[in-house]
């Protein structure tokens, strides 16, 4: 479309010269005589135009910009000081920009994307194939008409910041995601009875013969605010996204603890065991029995139209394979996108390892006590480094139980609710609520690779402890040394960390860990220290 955009500025560009050689031919035919000089007369001034038009065409033949970069390289072009030039070339740019605002006609006001032969800045992106589960009203659940879309920042023309490309992308890509699985009740379009007064702007600039970036601008600006508005007030306040994200938080983060205390008690030891045929209809019951015993019944309904616990298919442990899959109340879907979704598994299966530790030493506990008073010989045979190792183990899982849920999901829960009541955007209310997810995965080192790997290596090393002294508490010693050196190196990284990054959030798990510096004066920090 914009190759043949250019063919017909190219025309129109053309024709004052065309023109002049008729005038020119008409005058030669009446008058045989005529001189050169005349013809070297009328011609020459259109020789800059002519051959600016060759050096353009040239440079389009052997670079080939795609689609809309065409108007990239004449935009440039069209900045020559030479007298006739800039016009000329600003006829070729007003064809070429007939075709942008046909594009972003379909894209702003509608949500479609009108590119047949791939040129425009914004493309499909065919990659994503995970469409968005949605739950009906009574429950049916969906997958979403929306398609997904990507903003190719390298094809947009210098004339068009970023910023501006980035305001086209969310109107367009909002409006798309809404209108596709728009339900009938719903109170009009997302742009309304504005559609009109839109198009008719739109086709005012659109008629300009200068592309105006500061009226394109506003124009943006106003359907950006038109349709960020409108999505708040549905979101907020028609769909209730505050009561989604309680279940969201209520699920994935274990905001319901007696809830999955009860989920794992009824799994754990069919899930330390890599899965079989049957172990997806056994947890999914045993989610169900757990629902119904803790929740009422109005919550279990809710919950169970809404969620399905997945397990994979890896020879591995199926605690480290589960996830919940979560179908979104329209049109809440466009904030829990398939994206957050993903990122709340995360974080939803680093909680459940450590809630899982947390329960085991407390049942390791409470059963080497109950033998303790029974007077049993096992009893006998847990020397003092089990208990001592226990103890240490427990005492670090439970605080950092606590800067989890207290320290970092309740003061970012806190920090998000607040500026969802105080914005009226939706796009603050999208970015408030994806900076949370950024916010919670870096403050529990989902984002730092080391530091996760040895709080999980110390989690997974804790359940064996537990294993163990049930089992074969003669064969501890090893395994409880091992535990108490994973834990000086994890408070050892720590510190280290903490001092590269004053004032994080470090700082305040650390002083859970080892407010008074007991740990780290011990021998057992010393002699990992000086070993390494």
């Amino acid at each position: 479309m914009y190759l043949f955009a250019l063919y017909q500025g190219l025309d129109k560009s053309l024709e004052p010269y065309l023109q002049t050689l008729v005038k020119l031919e008409v005058e030669i035919l009446k008058n045989s005589g005529t001189q050169l000089s005349l013809l070297q007369h009328r011609l020459l001034p259109h020789r800059p135009i002519l051959r600016a038009l060759v050096q353009l065409v040239r440079e389009v033949d052997e670079e080939a910009p795609a689609g809309c970069m065409i108007l990239d390289k004449v935009y440039q072009a069209a900045g020559s000081g030479v007298a006739g030039v800039g016009t000329a070339l600003k006829l070729v740019l007003s064809e070429l920009h007939k075709v942008l605002y046909k594009q972003l006609l379909a894209w702003l006001l509608q949500g479609n994307l009108y590119d047949p032969f791939n040129e425009f800045f914004i493309v499909k992106d065919d990659k994503a194939d995970e469409s968005i589960l949605l739950v009906g009203e009574e429950g049916e659940k969906s997958r979403s008409k929306s398609k997904t879309f990507q903003l190719r920042l390298e094809m947009v023309p210098q004339h068009i910041s970023h910023s501006l490309a980035e305001k086209i992308f969310f109107i367009g890509e909002s409006i798309q995601l809404f209108e596709s699985d728009r339900r009938v009740e719903v109170q009009g379009a997302v742009l309304r009875d504005r559609e009109a007064e839109f198009y008719q702007e739109l086709a005012r600039l659109r008629d300009k013969t200068v592309f105006e970036v500061a009226d394109f601008t506003n124009f943006v600006d106003k359907i950006r605010e038109t349709v960020s508005e409108h999505l708040h007030t549905l979101m907020m306040k028609e769909a209730d996204l505050m009561a989604e994200l309680g279940t969201v938080w209520n699920l994935f983060l274990l905001g319901r603890g007696e809830l999955f205390h009860t989920f794992i008690r009824l799994t754990e030891e069919r899930l330390r065991n890599p899965p079989t045929i049957t172990t997806q209809t056994d947890v999914n019951e045993a989610w169900r029995t757990a629902a119904q015993l803790i929740l009422s019944q109005s919550e279990e309904e809710n919950i169970s139209h809404k969620i399905k616990v997945l397990i994979g298919n890896e020879p591995y442990e199926g605690w480290g394979q589960i996830s919940i899959q979560y179908a979104v109340s329209w049109p809440l879907h466009l904030i829990i996108t398939p994206s957050a979704i993903h990122r709340y598994n995360k974080i939803f299966s680093f909680l459940l390892l450590i809630r899982r530790t947390q329960n085991c030493l407390n049942h390791l506990w409470s059963d080497m006590m109950m033998k303790v008073r029974r007077g049993e010989r096992e009893a006998k045979e847990m020397g003092g480094l089990i208990w001592e190792t226990r103890q240490h183990i427990s005492f670090i899982v439970s605080n950092i139980q606590s800067y989890v849920l207290s320290d970092v999901l309740e003061t970012q829960r806190a920090k998000l609710v607040k500026k969802l009541e105080e914005t009226k955007s939706f796009e603050t209310v999208k970015e408030a609520h994806e900076q949370f997810l950024t916010d919670v995965s870096a403050h529990i080192f989902l984002l730092n690779p080391k530091v996760l790997s040895i709080l999980k290596d110390l989690l997974k090393t804790a359940l064996a402890f537990t294993d163990t002294v049930t089992v074969n508490p003669q064969g501890a010693a090893g395994i409880c040394e091992e535990l108490n050196l994973k834990a000086a190196l994890l408070l050892q990284l720590l510190t280290s960390m903490r001092q590269k990054l004053q004032g994080s959030h470090l700082a305040q798990l650390l002083l859970r860990l080892d407010y008074n510096r007991y740990f780290s004066s011990t021998k057992k920090i010393s002699s990992v220290v000086t070993s390494d």
